[in-house]
């Protein structure tokens, strides 16, 4: 798959753009403490938004084109 085949495949399942934690570890199968990881390795780059960790589904996407 490409990523822009990623990337759709998210934008169908999730219409924002932005995904919590939480939803990013669903979309990835793993657990929250695995996307803690991922982030402090710096392979999965996030935003803090009104103090919740926020990734976006370009992001996201990549990730799992990269993977």
């Amino acid at each position: 798959m490409s990523q822009l085949d990623y990337l759709t495949m998210i934008r169908e399942n999730h219409n924002k753009m932005l995904l919590s934690k939480k939803e990013t570890a669903k979309e990835l199968n793993v657990s929250e403490a695995t996307i803690d990881r991922l982030r402090q390795m710096g392979q999965l780059s996030s935003k803090k938004i009104l103090g919740q960790i926020m990734f976006s589904i370009d992001e996201i996407a990549r990730f799992l084109y990269e993977a």
